[in-house]
């Protein structure tokens, strides 16, 4: 057993580690007397973004020049259409492929060939985004919202830390990935992506790109970036907020060539946007204390809580209980139908 993805809270299960928070949710449910108080926030996504959104529908008013070139697919059947389409968009291996629906980046795949792209389709069983991979060497999430006097804050700016195994001329590559807490619980996966290399011993200094997504759970490791704030930086999200009318509060996820992009307005790629579910990601920087990341949390559903108070105040309508159970059946049974379909 690896201790210490047992010490580190962000190793943790998603619904342990939120434990203190679901406590703190009653309360403010209590106390605005709603359950579902926060569906009344950005009406320009379902349930608020609370979960199973539309990742393809909230990129649709963001310039080409800040998004990856994006296909749709829900026939998953027809490959050679697929390809077909992807030629015709000019979108060439590699790839990035990802549910539509989806949750905390569970089955986002990188595929470096068409053998791959035909295997996760043959495995998904339910509606895709086939993007164009953005290769640019900073990735990052920002948390932003409007106060309630219609300014624009940001609260989080994590950034991500690729695993990167570093040869040391002595150990194989499979040596080194169980010497690495952070991956060594892939070892099966990685065994077979790195098949010619697992038994080969890494000469010094050579680096290998273990996991090319974004997710704490693959290796990656998240840092507080907040000290790379700028008004650059500010200006660039609320000029692309502006563009979604009804965007209340949520986290981009984006690309970036380097910290001066914000300034120059160039080498930008949004790669998602996040409604109410967003988590303020610096709370995972190793460095962060869990007392601290708990204190986040909690200042972060107190924000939502004031925002979604302020618009109840203003007579906007908030979902009922019964209406948000009633509205999650039809998106999870149109799923499930997709899903069949896609069998």
């Amino acid at each position: 057993m690896n201790f210490k993805r047992l010490w580190y809270y962000e190793f943790w299960p998603f619904w342990i580690f939120y434990v203190p928070a679901y406590f703190y949710y009653f309360y403010l449910a209590l106390k605005s007397r709603r359950w579902v108080y926060f569906s009344i926030l950005n009406p320009c996504m379902k349930f608020g973004g609370a979960f199973l959104s539309s990742k393809q529908h909230y990129l649709k008013n963001i310039p080409d020049l800040w998004k990856p070139i994006t296909i749709p697919v829900s026939d998953l059947d027809n490959f050679e259409a697929i390809k077909h389409q992807l030629k015709r968009m000019k979108l060439e291996i590699p790839l990035i492929v990802k549910p539509d629906m989806g949750e905390r980046g569970k089955d986002v795949e990188k595929v470096t060939s068409f053998d791959e792209l035909k295997t996760y389709l043959n495995t998904i069983h339910q509606s895709v985004l086939i993007q164009e991979y953005i290769d640019y060497p900073i990735e990052l999430g920002i948390l932003f919202y409007w106060d309630t006097n219609g300014n624009p804050q940001i609260t989080s700016i994590g950034s991500k830390e690729f695993c990167k195994l570093i040869g040391n001329g002595t150990s194989t590559m499979e040596a080194l990935v169980n010497e690495n807490h952070r991956i060594a619980h892939r070892k099966s996966i990685l065994k077979k992506r790195f098949q010619i290399q697992w038994n080969q011993i890494i000469p010094k200094g050579e680096s290998i790109l273990v996991e090319p997504i974004g997710n704490h759970n693959r290796g990656t490791t998240f840092l507080d970036a907040r000290q790379h704030y700028s008004t650059e930086m500010l200006e660039w999200v609320v000029n692309c907020m502006q563009l979604l009318p009804g965007f209340d509060y949520g986290r981009i996820d984006l690309k970036i060539e380097n910290w001066n992009s914000f300034k120059t307005k160039t080498g930008i790629k949004i790669l998602e946007i996040n409604g109410v579910n967003s988590e303020p990601i610096h709370i995972y920087d190793p460095s962060f204390s869990i007392w601290n990341a708990y204190k986040t949390i909690f200042k972060h559903m107190h924000i939502i809580y004031l925002l979604s108070q302020h618009k109840l105040n203003n007579h906007s309508h908030t979902l009922s209980l019964f209406e948000f159970i009633s509205g999650a059946r039809k998106v999870l049974s149109k799923k499930r139908a997709t899903q069949i379909s896609c069998t």
